[in-house]
């Protein structure tokens, strides 16, 4: 059996443990609170220039960078899944115009929280603050490419906490280095661990896959992970 220690099944060959009778297993518990939490840090960071900054005065540098404010700008939700509602949850008291582009449209949810679901094209032309939280698949793969990023608002930034892959890389260093974007917030990578050129931006903040890192979250899907393995050997 395998016990998944999230609720991503990408990384598993769903189709070779079928074909050998491997049990699969997976937390309960969604990372999904931890991840928007990240996420809200990411865009803050990103908009009131806090690591640039912290990072000059560490180093004898005392100049101050005008930043912007959250409040009063429109999010676009790129996939508003479990996660991407979550994060609507979060937000509130920011003031936001938020966007939202999926598949699947939840009327009920986007009626309660004001969102207005609209398409790809219309999100990337209006958001001022675009994150993404899909699932990767072939058409979600390299979905924000150099295509994408001309479409986008000059003084836009790119939250990435969902899948490396959903991102072209080399497309983004190219917007960033014609600054088709202001910046870009990145949690995942195609390869991992990352040690690629975005390391060079300042207005690009990485962090380790660290999405679901939240002590009190780890800690339950950790348990879960482990019961799941209890439960499967006890029913054989």
């Amino acid at each position: 059996m395998i016990s998944r220690l999230g609720v991503g099944m990408d990384n598993i060959d769903l189709v070779f443990a079928k074909s050998m009778n491997i049990k699969i297993y997976k937390s309960k518990t969604t990372p999904a609170l931890s991840v928007v939490e990240l996420t809200l840090g990411l865009i803050l960071d990103l908009l009131r220039k806090i690591n640039c900054q912290n990072n000059q005065l560490k180093t004898g540098v005392w100049n101050k960078q005008m930043g912007e404010l959250l409040s009063g700008k429109t999010l676009g939700i790129v996939g508003l899944g479990t996660i991407g509602k979550q994060l609507v949850e979060l937000l509130r008291g920011f003031n936001l115009k938020i966007i939202a582009h999926d598949l699947y449209q939840d009327k009920k949810f986007a009626n309660e929280f004001n969102i207005d679901y609209v398409d790809f094209s219309e999100l990337l032309h209006k958001a001022d603050v675009i994150s993404i939280h899909l699932n990767l698949t072939k058409d979600t793969n390299q979905l924000f490419n150099y295509q994408t990023f001309k479409r986008m608002k000059k003084n836009a930034i790119l939250i990435n906490a969902s899948r490396g892959e959903i991102i072209n890389e080399a497309d983004l260093i190219k917007a960033l280095d014609e600054n088709l974007i202001q910046g870009a917030g990145i949690d995942v990578f195609e390869n991992e661990p990352y040690d690629g050129p975005l390391v060079n931006y300042d207005n690009v903040i990485l962090t380790p896959h660290i999405g679901a890192y939240a002590k009190e979250i780890r800690m339950q899907m950790e348990l879960e992970a482990a019961e799941n393995l209890i439960d499967g050997f006890t029913h054989e």
